[in-house]
């Protein structure tokens, strides 16, 4: 047991769960930016603080599993663009297909 601290705890172990990165760059015009920052009571639009709540928000409208931590912003020429890196959930029965078709093509010399 791990210890008087975790009292009534549970756990659960499994596969490891696999992620999917990408990069993801949302571009908008500088004045769009502002009004939904304003729309969020978001008072400093050009924070990372902002720029963070701004993306998380629009990740969370994306509602597909992504999640984001850091958010990097660029301003220029009458746009924002946030950037960052999400990650989300690879379903566990897609990886297992792709990972068969992979080394089906491996036996057969085909895979890099």
């Amino acid at each position: 047991m791990a210890g008087d601290r975790w009292q009534g705890a549970t756990t659960d172990r499994g596969k490891p769960r696999i992620y999917i990165q990408q990069y993801l760059d949302l571009k908008l015009p500088e004045e769009r930016y502002k009004q939904i920052c304003r729309e969020m009571e978001l008072e400093e639009p050009f924070s990372e603080e902002a720029a963070t709540a701004v993306m998380e928000a629009f990740v969370e409208d994306l509602d597909d599993g992504s999640q984001c931590d850091s958010v990097h912003f660029h301003r220029g020429d009458g746009m924002v663009v946030l950037m960052t890196v999400v990650s989300f959930p690879y379903s566990q029965a897609t990886y297992d297909r792709l990972m068969a078709a992979y080394l089906a093509k491996k036996a057969l010399g085909q895979a890099e």
